[in-house]
């Protein structure tokens, strides 16, 4: 679950809508282990499987893309 700001996409819920209370974070295969946030991007860890999303403008979310997602996105090992 997550909740705030927005803007980026760093919520995880496909939108860019600042959320007041917790919405669910669908597309991460599992429960995390464990859940990490910036600025504007998050990553979860399940198991040896990392899932980001976010801003990505400076390559943060580790997929060698600059292509901000707003869903979780699998990063290949």
């Amino acid at each position: 679950m997550c909740w705030g700001a927005n803007e980026a996409g760093q919520l995880g819920d496909g939108t860019t809508i600042e959320r007041r209370r917790p919405v669910a974070i669908t597309g991460i295969d599992g429960t995390p282990d464990e859940i990490d946030g910036g600025a504007d991007h998050t990553c979860a860890r399940v198991g040896e499987r990392l899932w980001c999303w976010g801003d990505n403008t400076d390559g943060e979310l580790g997929d060698g893309t600059m292509i901000t997602r707003t869903r979780p996105y699998e990063v290949a090992p």
